[in-house]
C-alpha cells in the first residue's frame, strides 16, 4: 500500500511546479538604435625607423639611438605625449636559405590633442636625427577621447532607453493591449573610426631647411548605442 502512494506523490509535484511557472504571451522582441557623428579630438601617430645590417648589435645601437634623439625632440613639444616605443628584429635570408643580414625596426608612438603641434613635431622627426637617420611615419588615426566619448554615451544611452520605450508604446497600440512592460533589456555601445591613415612619404626639403607640418584632418567617430530586450503586451 505504501509504495502506491509514494508513486502518486511523484506523479502530483511536476504538475504543482508546472503551474507556478506564468505562461508567456504575447512577448515581443524589439530594438532601437541612436546614434550621433562626433568630432575626433584626439590623434595617435606612429613613426618608425628600420635598417638591414649584418651585424645585429650595431644596427640595434643605431636604431636606439635614433629613438633616443626623437625622444628629446619631443620633449620641445609639452603637448604631445609619448605612447610608448617598440622594437622587432628578425633575420634575412637569401635564396639558399641562408641568412645573410638582419632587419629591425623601431617605433615611437605619439599621442596628442594638439593637432599642431603634432604636425610639427612629426615633420621635425622626419629630418635626420643626430645620428644621421630620419624617422618615418607609418600611419596616424585620430579618436575620440575617453572623456569625450563618455559624455556621449550616456547622452545617447537615455536617448535610446526613450526610443525603445516609444517603440514598445507602438507596437502595444498596434496589438490592442493595455499596457506592456519590459521582460529584458540590454544596452550596447559601439563606435564607427575611419581607417588608420598611411603617409608613408620622406620629406624631400633639406636637412637645414624649416620643416613641413603634416596635413591634419582629424574627420568624425560615429558613436551607436543600441538597445533591445523584450516586451509583454497586457490584454
Amino acid at each position: 500500500m505504501k509504495p502506491k502512494l509514494i508513486v502518486a506523490a511523484l506523479l502530483v509535484l511536476p504538475c504543482l511546479a508546472w503551474a507556478d511557472v506564468a505562461p508567456q504571451y504575447n512577448v515581443v522582441n524589439l530594438d532601437a538604435s541612436v546614434s550621433r557623428k562626433v568630432d575626433n579630438d584626439t590623434a595617435q601617430a606612429t613613426l618608425f625607423v628600420e635598417l638591414t645590417d649584418t651585424d645585429a648589435s650595431k644596427m640595434a645601437e643605431k636604431i636606439n639611438l635614433t629613438i633616443a634623439a626623437a625622444l628629446k625632440v619631443l620633449k620641445q613639444y609639452p603637448g604631445v605625449q609619448s605612447a610608448g616605443t617598440a622594437y622587432t628584429s628578425y633575420p634575412v635570408y637569401n635564396k639558399n636559405n641562408q641568412q645573410q643580414s638582419w632587419r629591425s625596426r623601431g617605433e615611437l608612438r605619439l599621442i596628442s590633442k594638439d593637432f599642431t603641434a603634432l604636425s610639427q613635431l612629426i615633420a621635425q622627426l622626419q629630418k635626420p636625427q643626430n645620428t644621421g637617420i630620419s624617422l618615418q611615419l607609418a600611419d596616424i588615426r585620430y579618436e575620440v577621447s575617453e572623456q569625450n566619448r563618455k559624455l556621449v554615451e550616456d547622452a545617447l544611452i537615455e536617448e535610446g532607453i526613450k526610443a525603445f520605450r516609444q517603440r514598445a508604446a507602438l507596437i502595444q497600440r498596434s496589438m490592442g493591449g493595455a499596457a506592456w512592460k519590459t521582460m529584458q533589456m540590454n544596452v550596447q555601445t559601439q563606435s564607427h573610426q575611419p581607417q588608420p591613415r598611411p603617409l608613408m612619404y620622406k620629406s624631400a626639403m633639406a636637412a637645414d631647411s624649416a620643416p613641413a607640418p603634416v596635413p591634419v584632418d582629424a574627420g568624425e567617430s560615429q558613436l551607436l548605442v543600441n538597445v533591445n530586450g523584450s516586451i509583454q503586451v497586457g490584454e
